[in-house]
């Protein structure tokens, strides 16, 4: 790790827990691997796809929102485990399908009500959030570049503006929920 990349980590040590890691709203399932699962489940239900051809198709699905691979291999590996989806090695990439007990599991929820995806959302809600992650991504840049410029004045100043942007998130949330 250079010493740029450490001063980053520990100006976001926190400051809102990213740590070099993607999360995405919590709405939707954007970002739950709970959900996640039957988002998967429900590509392959089309028959089998790799973990980059899943990860697009989600992508199409939600209105260019595209998944991590580090929400997408682990909810990969976890339905694996649980047979509900076999792997197998095709022309050097790793291929999955659906099983029985897949399908009777995304069967049962969608049965129960769940959601796969922001299906149900229109044009202009699926717009906004897609905004919204552009809007975080290009804070993100940010951040990072005052973090390695190393001005310890601008650093401070980005802090304390993350801060007061915070606190007026969660005041949004309290007058809204």
């Amino acid at each position: 790790m250079s010493y740029t990349d450490f001063r980053f980590r520990h100006f976001m040590r926190g400051r809102g827990g990213w740590h070099g890691h993607h999360h995405g709203f919590g709405r939707g399932g954007h970002s739950s691997r709970g959900n996640m699962k039957y988002e998967i489940l429900s590509v392959l239900k089309d028959g089998p796809r790799h973990g980059y051809d899943i990860m697009l198709e989600i992508e199409q699905r939600r209105g260019g929102f595209r998944p991590s691979p580090g929400s997408i291999y682990p909810a990969l590996q976890m339905l694996e485990d649980g047979d509900f989806v076999t792997g197998a090695e095709v022309e050097g990439k790793r291929v999955f399908t659906l099983t029985e007990k897949g399908r009777t599991l995304l069967a049962d929820h969608v049965e129960k009500g769940g959601r796969l995806h922001d299906e149900d959302d229109d044009d202009e809600t699926r717009e906004l959030f897609v905004a919204g992650a552009k809007t975080i991504a290009g804070l993100m840049g940010a951040i990072k570049q005052i973090a390695k410029s190393g001005n310890t004045a601008a650093v401070g100043r980005a802090t304390e503006v993350l801060e007061k942007a915070r606190r007026e998130i969660y005041s949004i949330m309290a007058d809204e929920l």
